[in-house]
Order: C-alpha cells, then sequence, then structure tokens
C-alpha cells in the first residue's frame, strides 16, 4: 500500500508540474474593425449598442465585406487583412436587419416607416472599387419588419422572414399584427426583373388547437386590447436555412418554439413542426442572480429551446438543422398597459399549482437564491382548471441538433454552454454586454446578472470544414464567446473543442472602447471563410457584432492547448453545485481531472 501511495503521489506531482496537452481548433485574432454608428462632419462616432452594426455579406472574391445598421451600410475592404477599411458608407432611411452578398448581387431588408408597415427587399451590384460607384438594381416590397434574407447556391432566390411583430397604433387604443410572412423573390440572371411570391400562415388557423396540442406556441390572443388575434398572427418567422439542393427552406419561428419548413418546388409551407421541451430535471442550472456567485442546482423544471440563428447540413444524405437555442418572450405595450408572457417564480403564488405540483418545487420557485428569480412562462404548463402542472422558462442555454425530416431531436448540449463558461470564463460568467453608465461599469461588475434570465444567450451558428472535419461555430450574445465544436466524418454527435472571448473585463467598457478592446460584444453573425477563399490561403471566421459596434476577422486553426493556468484571475474558481442535499464543490482544473482519473484507476 505505501509503495501505491508513493506511485500515486509521483503521478500527481508530475501532473501538477507539467502541462497537459491535446490538439483543438481554435482562433486566432488577425483584426478588427469599430464601425461608425454616426458622422460629425467626416469625423466617425463609435459608441456602445449605438446600432451601428448588425449584420455582415462578405464577398470573398473581392475581399469585401457589406455590413448594415441603423443609419448606413457601411463598405470595408479586407485585401489587407491587417488593416482592414471603410471605402464606402451609405446612408439608410430605415433600419437595416440583414444584409448578403451572393454572386453579382447584395441584397439588404429594410424596415418600414413603423415597425408594422411593409418593408423592402434592395438588390444592388456589387461594389466598384476602381470607380468607387455601388448601383441599386431593384427596390422590392415585402412583409412587415424583415428580420433576415438568405439566397439560394445559385444567388437566383432570395427568401426574407417577416416577423410581422405587434405594436399599438398611433391613438394607443388597439394592437396592430401583421401577419408573420415569408417572401419568395426570384430574380433573372442579371438582376433586372423579378417576381414575388409572399407566403402567410392563414392557411394553418382552422387547426390553431391541433398545432398547439402538438407543442407550437400561441401565446397572445388579445389579453391586452381584448382584439382577435389569430394563430398565423402569432407566427413570427425570423431566421431562414436551405436544404442542400434547394428544395426546401426551413424557417425558426423562435417565439413559437417551431420550425416551418416550405418546398420551394411549389412555393408553399409544407408544415410546422414544434421543437419539443426540454427537461431540466437531471441537469445543473444557475437560474439566479442573487445566489452569491455561480451555484448550479437541478431542479423538475422545462424550457423552450426556441432557436435564433439555425443552419442545415448533412451527414451520410440525411439533413439536420443545428439551432442556437437563445429564447425569448412577448412583451406588449398598449398606452398605460403592460402585458408579458413571463413571470419570476417569485411572482407565483401557492395556488397557482395543481394539486400533483411538487410542493419541494413550489417551496424552490419562491426562493430567490433557487428559482425564485428566474423568468417563467404564465401562459404554458397548465391543466384544464387553469393551474400550473409544469413550469417552463425561455430558451434552451446552448445548441441542439434536430433531424431535418421531421425535427426530432438527435443532439443536445444540455448545460455545457453554462459549464464550459463556467471554466474557461468564470469572471464573466452570465455577464451583461449592456452596461448602465459605460464610464463607470466593468464587463466584470455584471458577473451572473443574467442568470436569472436567459442564461448566456447562444444566438449565432456557422458551419465550415477544416482538414476534412466539420466545425460549428456558436455564437453566444451575453458572455460574448465562441464555442468551437467538431463533428468527424459521419458523427452526427459534436466534440467539445474550444471557448474563444475576445476583449478585456476589468475596464470600464468606455475605456476598453476608446482602446478598441471591447471584444465581439453580442457576435449576431459568423462568416466562414475557407482557406481557398481567404486572403492568406488560411480558413477564417468573420464576427459581426451588434454592442461593440465591431466586425473582427480570426483564424480558424489547430492548436496544441496547455492547460496551465495563465490568468491568475481564473485560476481559483470553484463552482457550486447542488440537488437539494449537501453542496458539492467541483474545481474545473484539467490537471486536477487528471490527477482524480488516476486515483480512481489505481484503486479499483
Amino acid at each position: 500500500m505505501n509503495e501505491m501511495r508513493q506511485q500515486i503521489g509521483l503521478i500527481a506531482s508530475l501532473l501538477v508540474v507539467l502541462p497537459i496537452a491535446s490538439a483543438m481548433v481554435t482562433l486566432r485574432p488577425v483584426a478588427t474593425i469599430s464601425i461608425p454608428y454616426e458622422y460629425n462632419e467626416e469625423v466617425g462616432l463609435y459608441g456602445i449598442d449605438e446600432g451601428a452594426s448588425e449584420q455582415s455579406g462578405y464577398d470573398a472574391t473581392n475581399k469585401i465585406a457589406y455590413t448594415g445598421g441603423d443609419n448606413y451600410i457601411h463598405i470595408t475592404d479586407w485585401s489587407n487583412v491587417t488593416t482592414p477599411t471603410i471605402i464606402h458608407r451609405m446612408t439608410i432611411d430605415f433600419t437595416c436587419n440583414d444584409i448578403e452578398t451572393c454572386g453579382d448581387f447584395v441584397a439588404f431588408v429594410l424596415e418600414g416607416n413603423t415597425k408594422v408597415d411593409p418593408g423592402t427587399l434592395q438588390i444592388y451590384s456589387l461594389y466598384d472599387k476602381t470607380a468607387e460607384t455601388w448601383n441599386r438594381l431593384l427596390e422590392i416590397p415585402i412583409g412587415s419588419k424583415p428580420d433576415m434574407l438568405h439566397f439560394s447556391h445559385d444567388c437566383l432566390t432570395i427568401l426574407v422572414a417577416n416577423k410581422g411583430i405587434a405594436k399599438e397604433n398611433a391613438e394607443k387604443t388597439a394592437l396592430i399584427n401583421p401577419e408573420g410572412t415569408i417572401s419568395i423573390i426570384r430574380l433573372s440572371h442579371d438582376g433586372s426583373t423579378y417576381n414575388s411570391t409572399l407566403l402567410n400562415f392563414t392557411q394553418f388557423n382552422d387547426r390553431a388547437d391541433e398545432y398547439v396540442g402538438k407543442g407550437v406556441r400561441y401565446s397572445y390572443r388579445g389579453q391586452l386590447d381584448d382584439g382577435e388575434h389569430t394563430f398565423s398572427q402569432n407566427m413570427e418567422p425570423e431566421y431562414i436555412t436551405y436544404n442542400k439542393n434547394d428544395t426546401k427552406a426551413y424557417v425558426a419561428l423562435q417565439k413559437n418554439n417551431a420550425i416551418a419548413v416550405i418546398d420551394l418546388t411549389t412555393d408553399e409551407i409544407e408544415d410546422i413542426y414544434p421543437l419539443g421541451e426540454k427537461s431540466w430535471s437531471s441537469l445543473y442550472l444557475d437560474a439566479s442572480d442573487k445566489d452569491g456567485g455561480i451555484v448550479f442546482q437541478q431542479n423538475d423544471i422545462f424550457s423552450f429551446f426556441q432557436p435564433d440563428g439555425i443552419k442545415y447540413f448533412e451527414v451520410d444524405g440525411v439533413g439536420y438543422i443545428i439551432t442556437a437555442n437563445e429564447g425569448n418572450s412577448l412583451d406588449y405595450e398598449l398606452g398605460n398597459d403592460e402585458w408579458t408572457e413571463s413571470q419570476r417564480g417569485n411572482d407565483f403564488k401557492e395556488g397557482d399549482f395543481s394539486s400533483t405540483f411538487n410542493s419541494d418545487l413550489i417551496t424552490n420557485v419562491s426562493d430567490n437564491e433557487i428559482l425564485g428569480r428566474l423568468m417563467f412562462s404564465k401562459v404554458d404548463g397548465k391543466d384544464n382548471q387553469d393551474k400550473f402542472e409544469k413550469l417552463f422558462f425561455f430558451g434552451a442555454r446552448g445548441f441542439s441538433i434536430f433531424r431535418a425530416s421531421n425535427m426530432t431531436l438527435v443532439y443536445d448540449s444540455g448545460d455545457e454552454v453554462e459549464k464550459m463558461i463556467a471554466k474557461f470564463y468564470p469572471d464573466v460568467f452570465n455577464t451583461d454586454t449592456k452596461p448602465d453608465d459605460a464610464d463607470e461599469d466593468k464587463p466584470i461588475d455584471f458577473f451572473d446578472k443574467r442568470s436569472d434570465n436567459k442564461g448566456p444567450e447562444c444566438e449565432s451558428v456557422e458551419i465550415g470544414e477544416l482538414d476534412g472535419r466539420r466545425i460549428l461555430f456558436v455564437g453566444v450574445d451575453r458572455t460574448s464567446v465562441i464555442l468551437i465544436y467538431s463533428l468527424e466524418v459521419g458523427q452526427v454527435v459534436p466534440t467539445f473543442e474550444s471557448v474563444y472571448r475576445a476583449g478585456g473585463i476589468n475596464d470600464t467598457f468606455q475605456n476598453l472602447l476608446n482602446n478598441g478592446n471591447l471584444g465581439d460584444l453580442d457576435p449576431e453573425d459568423m462568416k466562414f471563410i475557407p482557406g481557398s477563399k481567404s486572403v492568406t490561403g488560411v480558413a477564417m471566421l468573420m464576427v459581426t457584432s451588434t454592442v461593440s459596434g465591431t466586425i473582427s476577422l480570426y483564424e480558424v486553426y489547430d492548436e496544441i492547448l496547455q492547460t496551465n493556468p495563465t490568468d491568475g484571475t481564473t485560476a481559483d474558481h470553484t463552482i457550486t453545485m447542488t440537488t437539494g442535499g449537501s453542496d458539492a464543490i467541483i474545481f474545473f482544473s484539467p490537471i486536477v481531472c487528471c490527477i482524480s482519473l488516476v486515483l480512481h484507476y489505481l484503486f479499483q
């Protein structure tokens, strides 16, 4: 036994002294450019969360990016990747929510005069750097509140997701609730003519009860204005992806927790598929901003997936959809009145629950250090007596993979996203990106602030190929990190590679802005650039971030990970996990994990 203890001591000592190396895919910074939200004559003004950059389209042939915001379309030249420059700006009258390039075209969507008015799709030629000209080809009317556009692979079909959100009328007496729609635009080869089809969901109104029974959410039915708000008016298309041969499009209906499938051979909505519910009974969740830190707990509660960004990919000829499960809830105002579908756990009363509801869970729901601060749905999970049988919150705090043919779940990241952020970036765990006072607040000050809301908020996804492997990128809004996973050939279950965060955390937001060190606050849009199309021949990722108002370019590469801590601010963090009994303190250190495995092996 003494000999075994000596062996254990020797191995443990070596593990502490020697770094543990393993290959991983990660990001290496190349350049970042800040986008002005406004100009004072010719001097650009820069700010935090000022609407400078919402989305970008990238023309890999000419090394030009087009970025849309609230007031301008900016064109940046990335021919010299280390020193990108703004080469053109165009003033726009209405907010640009998305912009993309494909072939010889640049397309972007503009909102209408108000949030409920129809928007427009703008089609332009590519910017001519030599002549310094940019010509509009077409202006096409589309639906209300256009949120996202997507080109087909041949660049001649464009789909636009029009959210059609509800807003009060000018008299503040009723809510105007436009239909959520999808615009299908077919372009001629030279972009001089087009035909347009506008799809809505009115065909499903007579079957609303059937779809609600399956799990499609239909929350607002006139609770605030006593008006009739149909199932189709509740549908809010937000994000689009195509299958491999452009015969089907998949449209995320985030607030409805569903995906609509469009048959592009007939230009009809084929069906609406609910995404189901996620159980947290065996998963860990930090649901409180009043628990004193990173405290993961288990409770028998549920959440909706509610994806924002989605992407289609295939494995062995079978289609799959990867979803970034941000979550979202409805909130309406009418005059001085408000209605929301969410409420904090501590706002529930004991009489709100069914007789079969777990009494311990009722206690936890009223406790601000457990579930009392979490935002739950107040319209879902009820029995026929209007009592709660289940509690649902918004978003799945991770990403998922669904089979495209019927939206059955084949993979979910579980509680891994929050755990990885807690492990690698604990100082900005469930933090926020929007300061109350930029001159005083620091990112580190908002530690744990968003735990009671939607946590990290996975927003965007992108897919690329690197050395024969499929690489998945997940943009996480609030902590402003990018998670990187890989899929080996023939595999659908991803492997964690790394998590990357740019920017400082222990200086004021204003100083970080002034010093160009904000990082990618709210990475809204990511574009993978394969090595064959990048300036340097190395695969890259372009990240457009809304709150920092930046576009960043990163090399995507394999490296050897040295696990010795290099930043003393994150080496000593501990994470509490509770299941209702005694707390277990888990140290997320690779060295400690290795020691534990060795000890476990030797004592078998």
